[in-house]
């Protein structure tokens, strides 16, 4: 299965054993409440640019992961509030696939199983909207999900395209910063990281610089560099903010 974070019991989806089950959406967002990145499809650049910090992380194998920072603490989500809702507008695809998410199936690597996840409390076999019709189909609910988590993976084989041009090109430079909070001096940091090289970019071959327009990689290479506008907006999210007289979100 790809990378899951939060899946806490990710199970297979069959009409055999969960014909009669069905589904309830989550009324929160209680369940990320600890991720403080969470991976992001080239097609989101352009809207999570805008409030999430977009940074380039080099796994142990060498693969390059494109992540949505969602907070400059270790185990906290800066975009929840004290109920469990989202206070940014766009929610990332990783966030709103769940409790659903794809399964590889070995020997077939161009096919897929729907896993659950049955520790979601979502799922029950008396109250929701039911994932399979009496024949054994997907209702159509289960076959919005399915569609979603298709172009979903679509788009996650075009975001690697998208890295290893990027890493090809040379255009990712080392990222590590220090960010000091104006109202209260604290700090706050980023290490290990990875983002475009501006100099590199702009010293692109005409002829590189136009097959990059027309496919789109351009834009999302701007949008990384402009997501990271987003930094200081990130850090007046962290700690505590019951003592502030200006909410945490106007500022």
């Amino acid at each position: 299965m790809p990378e899951l974070l939060f899946y806490q019991k990710p199970t297979r989806l069959n009409t055999v054993t969960h014909g009669k089950l069905r589904f309830t959406p989550l009324s929160n967002f209680e369940f990320a409440s600890k991720v403080n990145a969470v991976p992001l499809i080239a097609a989101e650049f352009p809207i999570a640019c805008r409030q999430y910090p977009i940074v380039i992380i080099g796994g142990p194998n060498g693969a390059l992961s494109a992540q949505a920072v969602l907070s400059l603490e270790q185990d906290r989500n800066s975009f929840l509030d004290e109920k469990g809702n989202w206070t940014a507008t766009y929610v990332p695809a990783f966030i709103r696939r769940y409790p659903f998410v794809l399964a590889d199936i070995p020997g077939k690597p161009d096919d897929f199983d729907v896993a659950y996840d049955e520790a979601s409390g979502s799922f029950d076999k008396k109250k929701g909207d039911p994932l399979f019709d009496d024949e054994g189909s997907p209702t159509k609910f289960l076959q919005e999900q399915i569609d979603f988590l298709r172009l979903f993976h679509a788009e996650s084989k075009r975001t690697q395209e998208f890295l290893e041009v990027l890493k090809k090109e040379d255009l990712l430079t080392p990222y590590n910063v220090d960010i000091v909070r104006g109202v209260d001096h604290a700090r706050f940091a980023i290490r290990s990281a990875m983002v475009i090289n501006e100099t590199k970019l702009h010293s692109l071959s005409p002829e590189k610089a136009s097959t990059y327009l027309k496919n789109g990689f351009l834009a999302l290479m701007y949008a990384q560099l402009i997501s990271l506008q987003s930094l200081l907006a990130l850090a007046n999210r962290a700690g505590d903010q019951s003592t502030s007289k200006t909410p945490w979100w106007a500022k």
